[in-house]
């Protein structure tokens, strides 16, 4: 019998009211942006501050190529947005939301990402090694090539993400379910596979990968 796992992950605690405000606005806040919206407008980093957002929204707004090291993320939905080839290097994610969005290159090393959703959004050569998760869930994301090198997970779900030639070396994947996920090749760290729930065909998949001859009935 399968058991349903419980979905432990926090929403984002936003405000039914939020201040309009421009993109230029945010240096104005002397490092702290609460209780916003910004649709449209392009960011193109954190200039070297230490920003914090908290209970936000972005719509439609561009992060492509900028750089938001060690930028803080709380309370947050991020929908429409790009952020393709942005360096969120030691960023902090908690209680956010991103949907619809663009993540092509986007460097998440090191980062800490904890009760957030990834919705549909296109992940490819995405770069989140070393990077700390717990109850992170990626739905229906496009996820090739992306790099998940040494990574801590507790309660990290994939839903229907395309995997292909994923990079989940050294990362313990143990209650990890990949049963649902479609990939052709995949790259991971043998003795962390053990307890790694796959399909049947996936099962095939890594025993052929281990040498073992496997006949068909």
């Amino acid at each position: 019998m399968n058991v349903k796992k419980v979905d432990k992950r926090q929403k984002p605690k936003l405000s039914m009211e939020h201040t309009e405000m421009r993109i230029e606005a945010i240096w104005d806040q002397d490092g702290y942006v609460e209780k916003a919206r910004f649709e449209g407008g392009v960011l193109s980093g954190a200039e070297g501050e230490r920003l914090t957002f908290d209970d936000v929204r972005f719509k439609d707004v561009l992060f492509a190529g900028g750089d938001f090291t060690s930028v803080e993320f709380v309370d947050v939905v991020f929908d429409t947005c790009d952020f393709s080839n942005a360096n969120f290097q030691h960023a902090t994610f908690h209680r956010c939301e991103i949907v619809h969005s663009k993540l092509t290159g986007t460097d998440f090393a090191n980062a800490q990402i904890s009760h957030t959703l990834l919705k549909e959004c296109d992940g490819r050569y995405s770069n989140f090694s070393f990077t700390g998760m717990k109850e992170v869930e990626f739905s229906e994301c496009h996820l090739a090539d992306a790099d998940f090198y040494e990574c801590t997970f507790k309660g990290v779900r994939f839903q229907k993400c395309k995997i292909d030639n994923i990079n989940f070396s050294e990362t313990e994947l143990k209650g990890f379910d990949l049963s649902d996920s479609t990939y052709e090749r995949i790259e991971v760290t043998l003795p962390k596979l053990a307890g790694c729930i796959v399909s049947k065909e996936q099962a095939l998949g890594f025993a052929r990968v281990l040498g073992l001859s496997v006949k068909e009935e």
